[in-house]
């Protein structure tokens, strides 16, 4: 076989192979649409959403019940809004990315009320896993319904919540972290009418704590991430991340 025909089939042999892994990855199937590896179907806005709300690898993995999740949103034919905090070591005189805990993220999409979708994403794996605590306070809005979603994702898998509690100006869900699970993130979505500041926080327990102590707070702007004012055998035990805020 000579020099020349060699290269001409080890280029063919590699273009094929790209055009393989890119078709099998992620293939646009048309100029709005794209498709990952489990055949979920994106249009570019919900593609540009998931790589601003969860990363740019998230829609690799995604499934149905991921897709699902986002639905509420009716991101095709609603304005998004997103803002983010992030949590650092603050013994840190330098700040870099090795140097951030955990993200929190919240978005909205508001028609004749709005759905909100808070996500906390631990960028480190927390050598703590207790019952941590996330929800919001609502400023001169009120809830669309006492409809509240919670779920913690890592690679043990997924599992839903309930243990909620609701006050007149803010909901709170209990969770337990996964004891084997890593790349950890806490999410949940309600409904508020529009008008008015929503805030939303995620707040970690420092050490080990029951489901009883993990309930033992109220809602009040001065709490910590200006949504949890803790109590009791709460008191010192969360470690104080900011929260975040939108309008509605």
């Amino acid at each position: 076989m000579s020099i020349k025909y060699k290269s001409s089939l080890f280029l063919i042999l590699g273009l094929l192979g790209m055009l393989i892994s890119n078709t099998s990855v992620s293939a646009l199937t048309n100029e709005n649409q794209y498709i990952n590896p489990n055949g979920i179907i994106l249009t570019k806005k919900e593609f540009d959403f998931v790589s601003e709300f969860y990363g740019e690898d998230y829609f690799y993995s995604m499934t149905q019940e991921d897709y699902n999740w986002i639905q509420d949103l009716n991101i095709n034919t609603s304005d998004i809004e997103i803002k983010s905090a992030y949590d650092f070591n603050s013994i840190t005189k330098g700040i870099s990315f090795a140097d951030i805990n955990k993200k929190i993220t919240i978005a909205k999409s508001c028609n004749t009320i709005c759905t909100i979708m808070v996500k906390a994403t631990w960028l480190k794996n927390p050598p703590v896993k207790s019952f941590d605590v996330i929800g919001a306070r609502l400023h001169n809005t009120s809830f669309a319904s006492q409809t509240v979603s919670t779920k913690v994702s890592s690679s043990a898998g997924t599992e839903y919540f309930d243990n909620t509690s609701w006050y007149s100006n803010g909901v709170g869900t209990s969770i337990k972290l996964p004891d084997s699970g890593v790349n950890i993130s806490i999410e949940q979505k309600f409904y508020t009418l529009t008008g008015g500041t929503v805030y939303a926080t995620y707040q970690h327990a420092t050490k080990n704590i029951s489901l009883a102590t993990s309930r033992s707070y109220l809602i009040n702007s001065n709490g910590y991430g200006r949504v949890f004012s803790f109590y009791g055998d709460a008191i010192d035990v969360y470690d104080a991340m900011n929260g975040v805020d939108i309008n509605v």
